[in-house]
């Protein structure tokens, strides 16, 4: 059976949508949407009837273009009031050969938090921090498949109130989509550009939304430090229309089509017309404007920097840059001139997801996969039946092109993929 994975990004702007499948250790989009959202504001729900029209009109989308219906999807949280809590758990290995198996490493894990956490919070995620087995004078990171008779964890667990999430998770349900696991969206940007030295060390997370900027520390791959600054893309709207008196929704599209983030990268001589508040045609030209929105991104950075350095008393080794502004040409050099040579701002990989603001959303099905294998799980979110829905439904979309070169190209590559 295919092993096939969804998950849903809400933001306070968008709502993004992948469903992805894991092929020989490679992940494969099947189908992803981003589309405006409606309701939120700091990542928080404000409106559930908007909220849950902006969702539906989402998954609508991806349903359609997969010619099957989603039922099941992780799905980020707010990290505000979060708490992080480093516990210890022992639990007995109980099979007759005492082999350390997936379910003990989770009975381990769960017996960290018993009776740990306040009923008015809920637990997002848990990740071990080391095991230790009888006998051996040393941390282990995976002790699946040892020998022993008792096996010892400590973990971190973070906790956020329950207010701040079960709205969200009431309107996806009566959605009837099956909320598989909850986690930060930062741990999503970690995971999609994550590599071997940066998960060895301390790093940072920055990630810019429309109105807040979440920020992450990580030691050895696992979180223990946020927070969230009420700051984001939208702020540069905010500027550019007061500046030149004119609309919010024309200020983004200046920002995102016309503006670089380096002004030392535009010039005078690109000119973009438009009609003001008062009906006056204005003349914009592209270093103007870039200087405003350098500006503003410019102030965002600093404050995000003294914010990770606020979050850990520890030596920062690598900071990861993620969301959608990281799209902007010259934003990664900018980047460079706040935060230094220990920045990291990459692009997705990944064919069908090639846009930064799918960070969040992909990270979140790697981080997923990497906790199943740690545990020696298998697991998909669509069952059999759905599969075959999904092949058919793919195969009548290549046949209806048959008539075309591209259409007999995609059906001899379907008909020879390997299953």
């Amino acid at each position: 059976m295919k092993k096939i994975f969804t998950s849903i990004d809400i933001g306070s702007n968008s709502i993004k949508i992948i469903v992805c499948e894991l092929f020989k250790g490679k992940l494969n989009v099947l189908a992803s949407i981003n589309s405006p959202s409606f309701g939120i504001e700091n990542g928080m729900v404000i409106d559930e009837n908007l909220v849950k029209e902006s969702l539906k009109k989402a998954i609508d989308e991806i349903n359609m273009s997969l010619g099957v219906n989603i039922d099941k999807a992780i799905i980020n949280v707010p990290m505000y009031e979060t708490e992080y809590m480093v516990n210890e758990g022992i639990t007995t290995i109980t099979n007759e050969e005492h082999i350390v198996t997936g379910n003990d490493m989770v009975n381990a894990l769960q017996t960290s938090i018993y009776n740990k956490i306040p009923k008015v919070r809920e637990l997002v995620t848990i990740k071990p921090i080391k095991y230790n087995v009888d006998g051996v004078d040393q941390d282990i990171l995976s002790p699946r498949g040892l020998k022993t008779h008792k096996l010892k964890v400590t973990s971190m667990s973070m906790t956020v109130p329950k207010k701040n999430i079960y709205k969200i998770i009431s309107i996806i349900q009566d959605l009837r989509i099956e909320v598989i696991d909850i986690l930060f969206g930062v741990i999503g940007d970690y995971y999609e550009f994550k590599t071997n030295e940066i998960d060895k060390s301390v790093c940072g997370v920055i990630n810019i939304g429309s109105d807040k900027i979440e920020l992450a520390t990580f030691k050895n791959g696992i979180i223990f430090n946020s927070n969230v600054i009420e700051l984001g893309s939208k702020y540069i709207d905010s500027d550019i229309s007061y500046i030149y008196n004119i609309s919010k929704k024309q200020a983004k599209k200046i920002k995102e089509m016309f503006a670089l983030a380096h002004k030392d990268y535009a010039t005078t001589s690109d000119i973009y017309e438009i009609t003001n508040k008062s009906g006056i045609k204005t003349k914009i030209n592209q270093y103007e404007v870039s200087e405003i929105v350098m500006t503003k991104i410019k102030e965002m950075l600093e404050i995000s920097k003294k914010g990770l350095n606020d979050l850990t008393k520890k030596e920062i080794s690598y900071i990861i840059v993620s969301g959608g502004i990281v799209n902007m040409p010259g934003f990664d050099i900018l980047c460079k001139e706040v935060l230094g040579n220990k920045v990291k701002v990459s692009s997705i990989k990944t064919i069908g997801v090639r846009d930064n603001s799918y960070s969040q959303a992909l990270g979140m099905i790697k981080y997923f996969i990497d906790k199943l294998s740690i545990r020696g799980k298998e697991y998909t979110m669509f069952d059999e039946e759905k599969q075959i829905d999904l092949i058919e439904n793919r195969r009548n979309n290549i046949n209806s092109n048959n008539n075309s070169k591209f259409g007999k190209l995609f059906n001899y590559l379907f008909d020879n993929k390997e299953d």
